[in-house]
């Protein structure tokens, strides 16, 4: 299967993701990650949200959001207008 997003590797445990406006909803699945994360919202358009299990969705913004994923934890981007590009740190 397809990635929904373009994967670039910035070193080991760093990458950006870019997630594009044609990349459809259904693609965006709860999803758990092996290692803890701390995601940067390097762009976002209109309407890019984060949820994690059992917690309301929090709107994305361009260079202030930030978020830390656990491990083991459920979570999910849901789909706005155009792009979606983070930045990943992985602990």
């Amino acid at each position: 299967m397809d990635k929904p997003y373009e994967h670039f590797q910035v070193n080991e445990f760093n990458f950006i993701r870019r997630f594009g406006q044609n990349v459809s909803e259904d693609d965006l699945v709860w999803h758990r990650d092996k290692r803890d994360r701390v995601i940067y919202v390097i762009h976002v358009d209109d309407g890019w949200s984060f949820q994690e299990d059992n917690k309301l969705p929090q709107e994305l913004h361009s260079m202030t959001s930030v978020f830390r994923i656990e491990a083991g934890t459920y979570h999910r981007l849901i789909k706005g207008k155009g792009h979606c590009v983070l930045y990943v740190e992985e602990k």
